[in-house]
């Protein structure tokens, strides 16, 4: 799938899949959007950049951001998530490859209930392995597809808060940059500035995916910043119910 987002200050494509690099038409798309000027990021697994030349072709096509999914540092946990026992080597090498061409790297790391109680030592992991990647993005699953048949493996919010928090502090101590999606912002106090939705529209740049995506409770219009954050996804409240505790920043700014 190939889908553009126009944002009020930037004009960014998104090429994502299925495995976009299995296509043929990757180079021909990449080109036809980089003579429009516009910026472009390509998600993938990473394991089509194992391949040296692959890697090369694609980063001098000029591609702002690779967008590589790391499910897990644990090689065990990998091909669990994955389903494929040999993918963990290949996009080890395939990341390793797109760092030493010089591309812009970014983790994204898709929070489940297999994984949460590992997020600092993944983050201590890719430091040691990957000194160059540009950021992690720390991504709460949208139920859907898979995820929506196996509906354990989407944790609670309230389960992952801890857990998260001391990414971020590792992050930090490790000097990575990091970004978090798809959990509201109250979660996350002291780090509001690493949260997708908040940087956007603290910068006046809305987001049609997170309107039409996320809802506020009843609670949240007690929250003093919430201006600043979409709410809950729809499809965590459709699989938890409307009984979802929040922490809505009074005007103090406490719980």
């Amino acid at each position: 799938m190939i889908y553009k987002v126009i944002d009020e200050e930037d004009d960014l494509v998104v090429i994502s899949g299925g495995e976009p690099t299995l296509s043929r038409k990757l180079v021909p798309v990449i080109n036809y959007a980089k003579k429009k000027g516009l910026l472009l990021e390509l998600q993938s697994n990473g394991i089509s950049f194992s391949s040296r030349r692959f890697a090369r072709e694609i980063v001098d096509t000029g591609v702002d951001l690779f967008n590589i999914n790391f499910p897990s540092h644990l090689k065990n946990l990998n091909a669990q998530l994955t389903r494929t026992p040999a993918s963990f080597k290949k996009r080890m090498k395939g990341i390793e490859n797109l760092l030493m061409l010089g591309a812009k790297v970014r983790l994204t790391h898709i929070v489940n209930t297999l994984n949460y109680t590992y997020l600092a030592d993944m983050v201590d992991f890719v430091k040691k392995e990957f000194p160059s990647i540009s950021y992690i993005q720390f991504s709460f699953i949208k139920i859907e597809g898979n995820a929506k048949k196996n509906t354990w493996i989407n944790p609670r919010y309230e389960e992952v808060r801890g857990f998260l928090i001391r990414a971020f502090r590792e992050c930090q101590y490790r000097k990575i940059d990091f970004m978090v999606d798809h959990i509201p912002l109250c979660y996350i106090k002291g780090y509001e500035y690493y949260h997708a939705d908040f940087i956007k529209l603290v910068r006046g740049i809305g987001s049609k995916y997170s309107r039409e995506e996320k809802v506020k409770l009843e609670v949240c219009r007690e929250c003093k910043l919430g201006r600043y954050c979409y709410g809950i996804r729809k499809d965590y409240i459709h699989l938890f119910g409307k009984n979802i505790k929040v922490y809505p920043y009074n005007t103090n700014g406490e719980e």
